[in-house]
Order: C-alpha cells, then structure tokens, then sequence
C-alpha cells in the first residue's frame, strides 16, 4: 500500500531517485517492473507495479470498445502506457512524452494512492490544491460511496 507524499528532483535524463517510503514496496511487489500512463481526468501520471497494472489492462480490455467514451479511455490510458524499471539505484526514467504530458521538469511530485503513485509537476499540483480547496465538499456531496464513512 502506497501513501504520503514526497518530492524528488529529475536529472537532465528525466530520471528521478524513487524516495525511500516507496521504493521497498515497489521492489517487492513488482520485481522493479513498472508502467507508467496518463490520467486521463487530472495533469498527472500513474505509475503502477507491474502486476496492478495487468489487473487494470484486463478490466480495460474487457469493456467493449464499441462504445466511444470506453475507446477513448483505452486509448488514454493503454495507448501512453509506457513499461519502466526501478533501477538498481533507485532510479525511474520519466518517458519525454509523459513528461511534457504533466508538465514535469525539474522536479516530480510522487504521492501514494494505494495500489499506485500519482506523479505530479510541483506547480501543477499547487494549482490543483487550490482548485480542490475552492471546490469544498460540492465535488464529494454525490457520491452515495462515501456515506457512513468517517475520516
């Protein structure tokens, strides 16, 4: 289970050094095999261990692609999926097209969601927080999944 949030620097490559409170669990939960894709409704990136990634390549599969908004979202999601290694060194390579995708420059922001890390540009994610903010609980009044549950 991945979460918190840390920053990290990108060396002229697009490479970033995996901190700590991650890289272990990466490691043991997929053998350093990663993949990395685009979010298809936020200015960010997901990576995933190997295996949750097959797991969600699987149910992505199994939706029809007859119907648009699904073909849309397999292009998004499958289509940039990019396969990367957790270097010996603690290493990750950022794929230039991912890069300019969220924005990500001198530094990447990795924030635990669980099953996967969220790759943020610094700036983007500011400006995301800020829109969050200002949206209160509107955005979470809807969902039926969250009742009963207390934070």
């Amino acid at each position: 289970m991945f979460r918190g949030i840390s920053k990290a620097s990108l060396d002229d490559r697009g490479r970033f050094a995996m901190p700590a409170r991650f890289r272990d669990g990466l490691r043991a939960r997929s053998d350093s095999k990663l993949v990395i894709t685009i979010d298809r409704q936020d200015k960010c990136l997901l990576l995933y261990p190997d295996n949750e990634w097959l797991a969600v390549e699987k149910r992505l599969e199994r939706l029809s692609n007859l119907n648009p908004a699904v073909r849309q979202l397999q292009r998004m999601l499958m289509g940039f999926a990019i396969d990367v290694e957790l270097e010996g060194n603690g290493r990750v390579l950022i794929p230039p097209i991912l890069r300019d995708y969220a924005g990500i420059d001198k530094a990447v922001m990795v924030m635990g969601q669980s099953n996967k890390l969220e790759l943020w540009s610094e700036d983007v994610l500011q400006a995301q927080l800020v829109e969050w903010a200002g949206e209160g609980n509107r955005a979470l009044d809807d969902l039926e999944e969250l009742d009963g549950i207390q934070l």
